[in-house]
C-alpha cells in the first residue's frame, strides 16, 4: 500500500480502471459496504517478504499481496524495472541479514536452484520474493532480471485447485498470491500465519464477491469457506 501511495504521488493524471466509479475503503479497497479492515489480522511471523510488482499491479483491488503483508510484518514492495532495478532492492538483497528465495514454478528455473523445503538451519530470516503481476507479466520479471539469477527457487505444489474465482487462470497452476503465501508460510514452519492468512484471504473473497453481481453464483462457495 505504501508503494501504491508512492506511485499515485508520482502518477502525471489520475489513475482510473474498471470499477473505478465505486465508492471504497482506501486501506483494503474493497467497496465500502464490504470493507475488512475490521478482520484485519495482528501481524506476526519470523520470516519476511518481498513483493516485486508490475507496473499497476498494485492499483489492482483483486490484489491479493497487501494481504500477506497485513500477516508478515516485515514486507517489502518495489516496482520492478527490468535494467534499472531499486537501490534499495539490491541492498535489501545483499543484506547478510536474510536469505532471500524466490517463489516461482520449478518448470522455469534450471535444476540446481530450485527447493522443495526453505532451509531452515541458515542463521538468517527467510526473504520470500514475490512476482506480484499477471501471469505473463510474472514470467518476464523471472527470467528478465538477472538480479535474481543467483537465488533458489522455491516451487509451491499446484496439487490443489485454486479456490480464488475471482480472475481466470489460463494454467492449472497458477494460484493467486495469497494461496502461494499461504502454501510458503506453511512450509517455512509458519504454522500460525498460514492459518491466519487462509482466514483472511477466505474474508477477502467473500466480501469482494458480494461487491460483484456478475459473480454471485460462486458467493455460496466463498461463503462456506469462512470459518468464524
Amino acid at each position: 500500500m505504501s508503494l501504491r501511495q508512492e506511485e499515485l504521488r508520482k502518477a502525471e493524471r489520475p489513475f482510473y480502471a474498471r470499477g473505478s466509479k465505486v465508492k471504497r475503503c482506501d486501506t483494503c479497497l474493497l467497496p465500502s459496504a464490504q470493507c475488512i479492515c475490521g478482520y484485519k489480522p495482528s501481524p506476526a511471523t519470523d520470516v519476511a517478504v518481498l513483493f516485486l510488482m508490475y507496473k499497476g499491479e498494485y492499483y489492482k483491488p483483486t490484489n491479493t499481496g497487501r494481504l500477506i503483508a497485513d500477516v508478515v510484518k516485515e514486507n517489502h514492495a518495489f516496482l520492478w524495472d527490468r535494467t534499472a532495478p531499486s537501490a534499495k532492492l539490491i541492498a535489501l538483497l545483499h543484506d547478510e541479514t536474510y536469505y532471500p528465495i524466490v517463489v516461482f514454478p520449478h518448470e522455469y528455473a534450471t535444476q540446481d536452484r530450485c527447493i522443495d523445503q526453505p532451509p531452515m538451519n541458515t542463521g538468517k530470516k527467510l526473504l520470500f520474493i514475490f512476482l506480484d503481476g499477471t501471469w505473463r507479466e510474472a514470467k518476464k520479471m523471472f527470467v528478465k532480471s538477472p538480479y535474481l539469477h543467483g537465488f533458489p527457487v522455491l516451487g509451491v505444489s499446484a496439487t490443489a485447485a485454486s479456490d480464488y474465482l475471482l480472475r481466470e487462470s489460463s494454467h492449472a497452476f497458477q494460484h493467486c498470491t495469497a494461496e502461494v503465501g499461504i502454501s510458503v508460510l506453511d512450509l517455512a514452519g509458519e504454522k500460525e500465519g498460514a492459518r491466519t492468512l487462509a482466514h483472511y484471504f477466505s474474508i477477502f473473497r467473500r466480501e469482494y464477491l458480494k461487491g460483484k453481481p456478475h459473480l454471485q453464483h460462486k458467493l455460496a462457495f466463498a461463503a462456506a469457506q469462512v470459518k468464524e
